[in-house]
């Protein structure tokens, strides 16, 4: 709905792969809306890579309702999307009565932040390993197939390589994993406790 509504609204750009996107700028606030793409959010102050996205999405709500600069999106293949000026958004987004589907956008970001949470504060660096390894086996394998594991855990924990590739020899001494070239081939059963 929001995506049929805002479209219109906004300029069709190109973006390339690698750019970065912040939705405020020199004081205007920018929402981004991308009809399909794949998307990486990071943390500003350190490069942790918080969440991977394919598909249509929107970047620059939470941004443009509380700036702090706290993050922002890295264009992972070249897409075309739409720009759209904050204020103008907020002001079809309130004649039209959308705040509750704007806080349902937010209410579903913030359970997958929660979630990323609940795997990687307070828990021992295997488990993160453990988690991360399972979201990326989650990946349809055409995906996977591109993706280096260590990179993957490493750039979403900013634990040691030393460390994630220690857990990873005891896993596949264990034949609990299959790794081939850095690429995650399978996950037979994964431990809860290492």
């Amino acid at each position: 709905m929001l995506h049929k509504l805002l479209c219109p609204l906004g300029t069709l750009r190109t973006f390339k792969a690698k750019e970065e996107l912040n939705a405020v700028h020199d004081d205007e606030k920018y929402l981004y809306l991308f009809p399909t793409g794949h998307f990486t959010f990071i943390r500003a102050i350190d490069d942790l890579v918080l969440s991977s996205v394919r598909g249509r999405m929107i970047f620059g709500l939470a941004e443009c309702l509380r700036p702090r600069g706290g993050w922002f999106l890295k264009v992972e293949e070249d897409c075309k999307g739409y720009v759209v000026p904050y204020e103008l958004a907020k002001k079809v987004i309130t004649e039209k009565q959308l705040w509750e589907t704007v806080a349902s956008f937010l209410a579903w970001s913030l359970q997958i932040y929660s979630l990323r949470e609940e795997h990687l504060v307070g828990v021992t660096a295997y488990v993160m390993v453990r988690n991360k390894l399972l979201e990326l086996y989650s990946q349809a394998p055409d995906l996977r197939s591109d993706i280096n594991a260590a990179d993957f855990i490493q750039e979403r924990t900013q634990l040691a390589r030393s460390t994630i590739m220690a857990i990873f020899g005891e896993l596949r001494r264990g034949d609990y994993i299959e790794i081939k070239r850095g690429k995650l081939v399978a996950i037979r059963h994964l431990p809860k406790e290492y």
